[in-house]
């Protein structure tokens, strides 16, 4: 999975530095790409819940807060 804003370059980002608005690039094995938007991050104990808009609806996803993804901010 890839983050992108539009204006940076991809770089090991953790999760808690997620922001609403940045891009969310999920390449899959079948080379269909799914892109997401990050509508809000929010603690939820040590994890964090990451809400996100795609083609198919608003979805959420819980990360550990230290995890790091293939992102830029």
């Amino acid at each position: 999975m890839e983050i992108f804003d539009k204006k940076d370059k991809a770089m090991m980002i953790k999760v808690s530095q997620l922001k609403p608005g940045s891009q969310i690039h999920e390449h899959k094995n079948n080379g269909e790409i799914d892109c997401y938007e990050v509508l809000d991050v929010e603690p939820v104990g040590r994890k964090l819940q990451v809400t996100f808009r795609s083609m198919t609806g608003i979805e959420s996803a819980v990360y550990p807060a230290d995890a790091y993804l293939n992102a830029s901010h």
